[in-house]
């Protein structure tokens, strides 16, 4: 090989060999920095740190945030450092001990006023809220979405409304259930009666001042209170069912749904318990096209869980019929369709519950008014005198829609755990055996019930 090329490619070999091998232990020389950890102190506050040696050397990333303080050893106490809140905001704090090639690391977070009050109420939680001049900032985590819409209302009114950076997320708000009950009182056969619908501070009133003739009172409620000759009953929301029960018998009100619905936190659940008519409309160019209208009972529900035993409610309850005497006749040659029109009962509220509190939404009331002609056969229709033999009688029906709802905080069921089944755990007694015989030899034969399985 030539003298000359040969030098050059000694050099090339030294150097590559140096990357190689010596990468590895410039690496392992290298000090290591221990994992920071996490400081929180307000505006011109302290926290003492306790060092294992005496400091040779401290770092501080934004000496306007925060400063330190060397507390030299003293007999008693080991050395160590003061740190000192200066402004809102976050910095990193690294101290190298005597003795120690691994600094130690903070990372402190000054609390400005804002966020020092929110932290006082415990309302923010794991939220943080950092304000520099006309602009602030939510980060972090709340701990309920009641908590982080106060660090929010917070920050704005630090920042006198100005822009708000919300990076901040809400804690997991779980799962609602939310156990409706639509019932349809008839007010007129409550009025004939004589039963009324009253408040009372301790729950539900019904009462008359006489007892109504051909009115059945089961023993459990009739033992609850007559006054005189009258009936009349107290309950509390957890009485709603026997009551609605003593209504449904006398045949003053029925149960037109019961549904159960499960939604997350902030997210809708709606149901529909009735039907679709169609209905034609024109769809341009001579042609027809069909819309299908619903109608029935219908619910839709949004909750958002406030706080551990708070939930926010908006409930949108709707109850549609149909109305053939408003309804529009639409003729296609020799052929006359009557459409329907809908009678249609509808509210939207919003109301603030605690978990497994019940409220009722009452006050929508439908009113029918009837006309029935009573009248002598032919003397009836004669002019002028026939009036004197025919009679109009004039009846109205009302009707009131209740809506009782009652919303819970649910959890799923933990993973694993064998739930029996409907009719699992049921037997097939003989149909010989007695009661005696049952509880002293247990159920005869052993058979499961036909159709299921252990």
């Amino acid at each position: 090989m030539n003298p000359r090329m040969r030098a050059p490619l000694i050099c090339f070999a030294l150097a590559l060999a140096g990357v190689l091998y010596g990468a590895p232990a410039a690496g392992q020389d290298r000090p290591a920095t221990a994992a920071a950890q996490d400081i929180s102190l307000p505006v011109k506050g302290q926290h003492l740190l306790p060092l294992p040696g005496t400091p040779t050397r401290i770092a501080v990333a934004d000496p306007a945030v925060a400063d330190v303080k060397i507390l030299p050893a003293a007999a008693g106490r080991p050395a160590a450092v003061m740190l000192i809140g200066k402004q809102a905001g976050t910095t990193e704090v690294q101290v190298w001990a005597r003795g120690s090639r691994t600094p130690m690391a903070w990372t402190v977070r000054v609390a400005g006023a804002v966020q020092a009050e929110l932290a006082r109420r415990g309302l923010a939680g794991e939220a943080q809220v950092d304000v520099a001049g006309a602009h602030a900032v939510v980060s972090g985590q709340s701990q309920s979405a009641l908590a982080h819409q106060n660090a929010v209302a917070a920050a704005a009114a630090a920042v006198g409304g100005q822009q708000v950076v919300d990076v901040a997320t809400a804690g997991p708000g779980g799962v609602v259930q939310v156990e409706v009950k639509v019932v349809e009182l008839s007010r007129s056969v409550m009025k004939q009666v004589g039963l009324s619908m009253a408040g009372s501070a301790g729950g539900w009133g019904f009462g008359t001042r006489t007892a109504p003739d051909g009115f059945n009172v089961p023993g459990s409620i009739a033992g609850r209170g007559l006054l005189g000759e009258g009936f009349s009953l107290l309950f509390d929301s957890n009485d709603f069912g026997a009551t609605l029960r003593l209504l449904q018998s006398n045949g003053m009100a029925r149960v037109l749904a019961e549904p159960t619905l499960v939604a997350l936190s902030g997210q809708s659940a709606s149901f529909l318990a009735g039907g679709e008519i169609p209905v034609p409309e024109s769809g341009g160019l001579g042609t027809q096209n069909v819309v299908f209208k619903p109608f029935g009972i219908g619910l839709t529900v949004t909750p958002t869980v406030l706080s551990r035993e708070r939930i926010a409610l908006k409930v949108a309850p709707e109850a549609s019929e149909l109305d053939y005497v408003n309804g529009i006749p639409i003729v296609n040659g020799e052929n006359t369709t009557l459409i329907p029109a809908l009678r249609t009962r509808r509210a939207d509220t919003m109301v603030e519950l605690g978990d497994g509190e019940s409220f009722v939404i009452s006050g929508l009331v439908s009113r029918q008014t009837k006309a029935s002609v009573n009248k002598v056969p032919f003397l009836g229709e004669l002019p002028i005198i026939g009036s004197f033999f025919r009679g109009i009688e004039y009846s109205q029906e009302e009707r009131e829609l209740v809506i009782v709802v009652t919303p819970r905080l649910v959890r799923p069921i933990a993973r694993g755990v064998s739930l029996p089944l409907p009719g699992e755990r049921q037997e097939q007694a003989d149909s010989l055996a007695n009661a005696w015989g049952y509880y002293l030899m247990g159920p005869a034969g052993g058979q499961q019930v036909p159709g299921f399985s252990r």
